[in-house]
């Protein structure tokens, strides 16, 4: 436990110091979630492979920065946001037929790979599925860590004028975050306080029930904290009263709270699927990126979904 408080410290003047840079400019923040990105796209690797889901690690790896240079490309020319999902769409393409024709040029070394893993399936069957788990992969964890670049970026999206004189993708990203950092810092206390009976055991059998409701009402209680803090900014109450109402402060701590817990979950069930107690060791008494930052993903994805819908 005194491990998991001292990384948490860590991670938490880590995180400070990365929005403190956004002042400069945002490109420092994208770093940051490239890592991550990179790290998590390849811990998820690993423990696909764990459960004999084999994929091509090395494109898993390069995926997200591939992916960078595309944004980057979209934020300089200003594209509107539907070619971002062309621009995903094709790139996404082209890897699954990159990731094919690897296994299947690379004859002898797929048939080493058959052999190593005992599979029944020949060259051509056993590419096919590899491409499909890198696939899976591209999307789970890659594309939700995509969403940060996206939030990181929302003026360039150029979805609606009426956000550019404010704040917003700041006010956004630290949502994102906080909400979920307050959601687990809850469910934690709460549950062991409280404790009572199991969420889901055979997933992930040290959540509670009770903890989880804790988890509700420390997103909520997140994301109202961000919310005073940026109502300090006239010129962001202005555009949030024209955008929005403080039930969507509610919203962004409630659903983002259910959503973040439910990415813990899933993680959760990759890993026992593959039997293993954590996706990496990076941060002691946490895991890897993926033990992390798994809901944090899921509330990214959630936030931009909303923001692209209703905006």
């Amino acid at each position: 436990m005194k491990t998991r408080i001292i990384t948490s410290v860590y991670l938490v003047v880590a995180l400070i110091v990365a929005f403190a840079s956004r002042v400069l400019t945002p490109y420092i923040f994208d770093l940051l979630i490239g890592a991550m990105a990179i790290m998590g796209a390849v811990e998820m690797g690993r423990v696909f492979e764990r459960s004999k889901q084999y994929n091509n690690i090395y494109l898993v790896g390069t995926f997200p920065a591939v992916l960078y240079v595309g944004f980057v490309v979209a934020f300089t020319n200003y594209w509107q946001w539907q070619y971002y999902l062309l621009l995903v769409l094709g790139l996404m393409a082209v890897y699954f037929v990159i990731s094919f024709l690897i296994s299947v040029i690379f004859k002898k070394h797929t048939e080493n790979e058959i052999s190593k893993y005992q599979s029944p399936d020949n060259v051509c069957v056993f590419a096919l599925k590899k491409a499909i788990n890198t696939s899976i992969i591209v999307v789970y964890p890659t594309l939700l860590f995509a969403t940060m670049f996206l939030l990181n970026h929302l003026f360039d999206l150029r979805i609606s004028e009426r956000l550019i004189n404010a704040p917003f993708d700041y006010y956004l990203l630290l949502t994102v975050f906080i909400v979920t950092m307050f959601t687990d810092s809850l469910a934690l206390i709460v549950g062991r306080l409280v404790k009572g009976p199991k969420l889901c055991p055979r997933i992930s059998p040290n959540k509670t029930i009770s903890g989880a409701i804790g988890g509700l009402a420390g997103g909520v209680l997140g994301a109202f904290v961000v919310y005073w803090i940026f109502t300090i900014n006239a010129n962001f109450v202005t555009v949030f009263s024209s955008v929005a109402s403080i039930w969507t402060v509610v919203l962004f701590g409630l659903i983002g709270s259910i959503i973040s817990q439910l990415g813990d979950l899933f993680a959760s069930f990759i890993k026992r699927r593959a039997r293993v107690k954590d996706y990496g060791t990076l941060f002691p008494g946490h895991g890897g990126i993926m033990d992390r930052f798994d809901g944090t993903i899921f509330n990214s994805a959630f936030v931009m979904l909303y923001i692209l819908i209703l905006l």
